[in-house]
């Protein structure tokens, strides 16, 4: 027994080892950053549950208001604004300062007494005008506090609370719906707080290793979520000073958002080198610099890595930037027994990060992972195995489920896995026909940051001559945007016998659409680029195949006016002059047939057909006549196929038509009124 002990006493040590290697790996993991720096933090939201974020760009078009209508007397509260769960650090002894647009409207100035409460956790700050009470005049103004900070050590969850206090407000000169305005939350009502403020956390990780590549990962946390990420001006790695290239990769932590760069070595072995990671809040404002570190990683040469980290968690669909989106599509009117169908095709083109997340969920279909989102989760293994699975690759057999699935999720992957709005993008799924999906990966099949397409096609019957919806805004807002900017290029086609009549844009920025008709179906185009993810629009049709407004019918009924309208024109004007006649005819003719052609309704077209008949017959009756020919009377009649001769006035050159062959004759002069007397 005593031996057995003596032996387990000397292996303790080895048993305590590997402890102590994982102590000296987590070390890499503490925190590296951040002391207080100046921030101007903008205020937002409503007056009773406002926000504070450094970023310019949640400031709306709009301001947000408080108004002071009647003359105050005593304290009360004008609004309040919170940032939420602070990190532990020190907020210096310095000066804060508040500044906040107010307007005056229907009076000659105010009295004004205001104050502002800066809590910080339990401990307030009083900052109080310059003067007790300063007059503010007509029209928008800035008032501007200055509030004394103490030094103070912040917890971990504590909350900075901004409290705006009027203690008396008297407006000179009043009038009728007299009023004080405070003013926030606007591109030109920028009101804000600025003081010294700890608000990022960084902790780096340890560096993983994968052939040439080395991941270096570091979590940031911040009370701004994934606007740190989205807004911020600049967010580098350094290794020795040199920046690291390309676009990190961001998945989600436990306590914040874990961003990982990746370095490749070019010549492979182990590696010391000092990291350092900067990060600029505002443009203009101060640098965010870590406490430099010494790292040490081997890197291996072949294959493996791929110049991309491949997260073992679910990445992020957006870290607020947003990426950009495509759709491009054709939709097909047409008759099938009597009914109208709609043939649809719609491409989505995804890229940036939101192509990141779904290459990496298509490589874990069929996983079990409950941390996985309902989207990913939704979808079964099929004939996905283990050996394809997180290979960081894409299998046929993963795109080939993936499309098979898809015929009965798309709608649930289009609204919660993208954002989108599948009934205002393809149409209402319970109506269709069929429906069926396929995927391109552009030619890459690893899980990359790489574009990607997803085409939607479906078939369905929809009612002849009701006013639907053909697209419309598809892009659910999202206070995070999924998405930079988008584009779209639809073209809708019909047959020669069906028409969208009706189709309509209204007003849209940004958007186009071409309408054109021709003899064998109708074509328009909506189109557009660099779209605001905010854009609301609506494209609307009544599809009908009515004969009224059918292409062929309408051009053929419009040549059967036309035709006709020349046709009696000609035949009135067989003793006048052409020329005016053959004009319109060319000129209207084509007038006639570019509203045709311009898709304007088939109603205006036949109308402007028949009114160009109309005005050619017209024309023809009013046109001067050239000659004549004796229709009866004795000698005459035998000449009476002759024609004519004319003559013209001694007096005024007027060309008279003779209209007889008797002599001597007397005729009155068309131009002159005087009378002629032809002898011979």
């Amino acid at each position: 027994m005593r031996q057995v002990l003596v032996a387990l006493l000397m292996l303790a040590p080895l048993v305590f080892v590997p402890s102590a290697t994982a102590v000296e790996g987590r070390s890499s993991s503490e925190i590296i950053c951040c002391p207080a720096v100046d921030l101007e933090l903008f205020m937002l939201g409503s007056a009773d549950n406002g926000a504070l974020s450094p970023f310019s760009e949640r400031l709306g078009d709009e301001p947000e208001s408080a108004i002071i209508a009647n003359a105050v007397t005593s304290e009360e509260v004008v609004a309040t604004w919170r940032l939420q769960d602070l990190y532990a650090g020190t907020v210096p002894d310095s000066t804060w300062s508040i500044e906040l647009p107010v307007l005056v409207e229907n009076a000659g100035g105010a009295q004004v007494n205001f104050s502002v409460e800066v809590a910080i956790g339990s401990n307030v700050f009083v900052g109080e005008l310059p003067a007790p009470s300063t007059f503010v005049g007509t029209g928008q103004s800035t008032v501007s506090f200055n509030v004394q900070v103490d030094e103070t050590t912040v917890g971990d969850g504590w909350d900075l609370e901004v409290v705006l206090l009027a203690r008396s407000v008297i407006f000179s000169v009043p009038q009728s719906g007299s009023q004080l305005s405070v003013q926030w939350g606007a591109d030109d009502a920028d009101a804000s707080i600025s003081g010294e403020l700890s608000a990022v956390e960084m902790r780096l990780l340890d560096v993983e290793t994968d052939g040439a590549d080395a991941y270096l990962g570091v979590v940031l946390a911040s009370p701004f979520g994934t606007d740190l990420l989205a807004f911020s001006n600049d967010l580098t790695l350094r290794l020795d000073g040199n920046a690291v290239s390309g676009d990190p990769v961001e998945t989600q932590s436990a306590d914040g958002i874990r961003v990982t760069w990746t370095y490749t070595d070019d010549d492979p072995g182990e590696r010391t080198m000092n990291l350092e990671v900067t990060l600029r809040l505002q443009s203009g404002g101060a640098t965010i610099t870590s406490e430099t570190r010494e790292v040490t990683f081997i890197t291996e040469g072949g294959e493996g890595g791929g110049g991309t980290y491949y997260p073992s968690e679910e990445p992020l669909r957006t870290t607020g930037a947003g990426s950009s989106l495509s759709i491009v599509g054709s939709l097909e009117v047409s008759q099938d027994r009597g009914e109208l169908v709609f043939e649809r095709e719609t491409s989505i083109t995804l890229d940036g990060e939101m192509s990141f997340w779904m290459r990496w969920s298509l490589d874990h279909l069929g996983s079990e992972d409950l941390a996985l989102s309902p989207t990913i989760r939704s979808f079964r293994a099929g004939g996905v195995g283990d050996e394809e699975r997180e290979s960081r690759m894409i299998e046929s057999v993963e795109r080939q489920e993936f499309e098979q699935q898809m015929g009965k999720l798309h709608v649930s992957f289009l609204s919660n896995g993208l954002g989108l709005k599948p009934d205002e993008l393809i149409g209402d799924s319970g109506d269709f026909d069929t429906v069926g999906v396929s995927l391109d990966l552009h030619g890459e099949e690893r899980v990359i940051s790489h574009p990607l397409t997803i085409t939607i096609r479906s078939r369905e019957r929809v009612a002849d001559g009701t006013l639907i919806d053909l697209v419309r805004d598809f892009i659910v807002v999202q206070p995070v945007p999924f998405w930079s900017d988008w584009s779209i290029d639809l073209t809708l086609r019909t047959s020669g016998l069906t028409s969208l009549a009706g189709l309509d844009l209204g007003d849209a920025d940004g958007l186009s659409l071409n309408h054109r008709r021709m003899p064998m179906g109708e074509v328009a185009v909506l189109s557009g680029e660099e779209l605001d993810q905010g854009l609301t629009f609506e494209l609307i049709a009544a599809p009908t195949s009515a004969p009224l407004y059918a292409p062929l019918v309408v051009l053929v009924g419009t040549l059967a006016v036309l035709i006709g309208g020349f046709a009696l024109g000609w035949r009135i004007s067989r003793q006048r002059r052409r020329f005016l006649l053959m004009t319109e005819v060319v000129l209207l003719s084509i007038i006639v047939l570019a509203i045709f052609l311009f898709a304007y309704p088939s109603v205006f077209v036949l109308g402007a057909a028949g009114s160009s008949a109309f005005i050619w017959g017209v024309t023809a009756l009013v046109s001067p006549r050239t000659s004549r020919t004796v229709s009866s009377g004795g000698a005459a009649r035998a000449a009476r196929d002759l024609p004519l001769p004319t003559l013209a006035c001694p007096a005024c050159g007027t060309v008279n038509d003779v209209p007889s062959h008797e002599r001597p004759l007397r005729i009155v002069c068309q131009g002159c009124q005087r009378g002629i007397t032809i002898q011979g």
